[in-house]
This record gives C-alpha cells, sequence and structure tokens, in this order.
C-alpha cells in the first residue's frame, strides 16, 4: 500500500513540475516570447492614453520583469529619459493588433517621473522593431497623451502647465513604417505658434527640386512642396484659414508628380485627393475626392497660391 502511495505522490510531483507555469519572477525556467504576450491585456483600436491615467497606482505584483524586457524588447528602453542609475519600474498596460506592425504599450515610473513607450512589434514572429515615448505624466510640468485611430494613425498631444490649468501646445499626427519609423503627416499647432504666423512642419526639409518652395496666399494660407526620397515625389503641407478664422484645413502627407507639371496626393485611408497644378511661380491646388476629415464643410483644399521669395543666407 505504502509503495502504490510514494508512486502516486511521485506522479503527482512530476505532473505538477511539467504544469507549471514558466515566469520571469522567479520561475525555474525562463519565460517564453508567448507568455511575455500574454502578460499584456488585449485591446483593439481605436485606443486612447491620456497622461493621468500614468499615475494611478499599479500593483508591484504586475511589474515586469527588467530581464525579461531586456530579452524581448528592447534593454535600452528608458534611455534618456531617466537619469542614469536611477530605479525604473516597468508595467505592461496594452496589447493591439496593428498595420503594418502590432502594438505593445509599457508604462515606466521612477523617482524622476513617469512616461509611457509604445513599442512597434513584427507581426509574424513577434520581435521588437522599435519604440517611441507617447505619454509624459507631467515632468517639467509637459504633459503628453497617445491615441491610435482604426486607420493606425498616432496623435502625439502635448499640454503645458500654467499655474492651476493646462494648455494644449499641439496635435502632431504620424503614420507608421513597416521598418518601425513614422512619418510626420500633420500638426495642429496652438501656444507654440506666434499669432498671426503659421507653423510649417516642413520648413527645415530639403528642398532642391524645382518645384520646392512655400507657396501663398493672403496670411494664413500656405502650400509647403519639400523633396521626396525620389524625383517622382514630394512631401507636401497645406494650411488655410477663411472667413475670419470660421473655415480652417489643413493636410500634410506625401504626393507623386505626374506628367510634366503636374502633382497627385491619394490618401490611402480616406477617400481625400489633391491635384497640384505648378506653372512659373505658382501652384494651383483642387480636391479630386472627399478631404473633409481634413477640413472644415463648406470650404475647400483649391486655390492659386504664389511663390514666396527664399531669403538668401548671408555668407
Amino acid at each position: 500500500m505504502k509503495r502504490y502511495l510514494l508512486l502516486i505522490m511521485a506522479i503527482g510531483v512530476l505532473a505538477a513540475c511539467k504544469t507549471k507555469k514558466n515566469s520571469g519572477h522567479g520561475g525555474d525556467e525562463p519565460m517564453t516570447r508567448e507568455e511575455f504576450r500574454e502578460l499584456f491585456p488585449v485591446a483593439a483600436l481605436p485606443y486612447k492614453l491620456v497622461s493621468d491615467s500614468l499615475q494611478l497606482k499599479m500593483a508591484d505584483s504586475l511589474a515586469l520583469d527588467t530581464a525579461d524586457v531586456n530579452r524581448f524588447l528592447t534593454d535600452t528602453l528608458t534611455k534618456g529619459d531617466f537619469p542614469k542609475g536611477e530605479k525604473v519600474r516597468l508595467w505592461p498596460l496594452q496589447r493591439m493588433e496593428g498595420n503594418p506592425l502590432d502594438y505593445m504599450v509599457v508604462k515606466a515610473a521612477g523617482r524622476s517621473g513617469t512616461v509611457a513607450y509604445l513599442c512597434f512589434m513584427e507581426k509574424k514572429k513577434g520581435t521588437f522593431v522599435r519604440r517611441i515615448r507617447v505619454a509624459d505624466a507631467g515632468r517639467s510640468g509637459v504633459y503628453s497623451s497617445l491615441q491610435i485611430d482604426s486607420r493606425n494613425v498616432l496623435k502625439l498631444s502635448t499640454e503645458v502647465q500654467h499655474g492651476p490649468v493646462r494648455d494644449m501646445q499641439r496635435e502632431d499626427f504620424y503614420s507608421v513604417n513597416p521598418d518601425g519609423s513614422t512619418m510626420l503627416i500633420m500638426t495642429n499647432s496652438a501656444n507654440l505658434s506666434v499669432p498671426g504666423q503659421i507653423f510649417n512642419p516642413l520648413d527645415t526639409l530639403p528642398r532642391k527640386h524645382r518645384f520646392s518652395a512655400d507657396y501663398t496666399s493672403g496670411d494664413m494660407s500656405l502650400v509647403s512642396i519639400r523633396d521626396g526620397e525620389d524625383a517622382k515625389s514630394f512631401q507636401f503641407f497645406i494650411t488655410f484659414s477663411k472667413d475670419n478664422g470660421k473655415c480652417k484645413g489643413e493636410v500634410s502627407g506625401v504626393g507623386q508628380y505626374i506628367a510634366g507639371n503636374r502633382g497627385e496626393f491619394r490618401d490611402k485611408e480616406t477617400s481625400c485627393g489633391i491635384s497640384f497644378q505648378f506653372s512659373s511661380g505658382r501652384v494651383s491646388i483642387r480636391e479630386i475626392g472627399g478631404c473633409g476629415a481634413y477640413r472644415g464643410i463648406k470650404c475647400f483644399f483649391e486655390g492659386n497660391f504664389v511663390k514666396k521669395v527664399e531669403k538668401k543666407k548671408k555668407k
């Protein structure tokens, strides 16, 4: 009888060893990539992370093991955001399917502040590609938040504390490339702009192509053209304000040169399309698709813009 009892106990111990969940928190075996993924709650797009939510306390038992983060994400996740030697704890906030990459959101908290990172993950293998800081809980009076819409467009919002209130400074919209890099699509700026002047996010980019320049129509309307990755493409930024500010529009992206002096932009996520007609010192634009997502209801991306004379740099 004792022999049978010992045999049953031995089988039970073996079964327990085999079914024991691997963990980076002191487990007998290293955590697998899939187990690391399972630590992140699943969400569906659209997704929003506001700076105030980073202040909420999370259980210590949910914190990620640093060794697991180094192995499955990167050992430089918090580099540049915290003083060297500061102890930083990490928590898994969210996991989402995206396009062209998937997303993991990680909260990082130390003595000097709390931030969040958006990690881009390769879809098939689940390997780490790149990360960007997307939220800040008020270090130096600056608060930043993240939104990802159903089209995988990232919106990073920045606010600055002034006394008891926060002033919205700017909203930057980005698209995500397959290599994890991001491209600025559009910027809505508020207090960072000088009153009566336009903030141009393309201002410092190269303008070697013959059509690359700034074209204006009045004080608050601008078509900015800059060099693309090749001779057949161009980057652009369009902003306008009509009827004393009652109707505004702003859009940016990458267009293609076609047939001589013409260019065209087709938004991959909406029906928006814009035609560009270049001539000597001018550009004319008109909508060739509905661009209501980027402008007011009663106004359109259309009109003639005159090339702005570039100031010669002093030697």
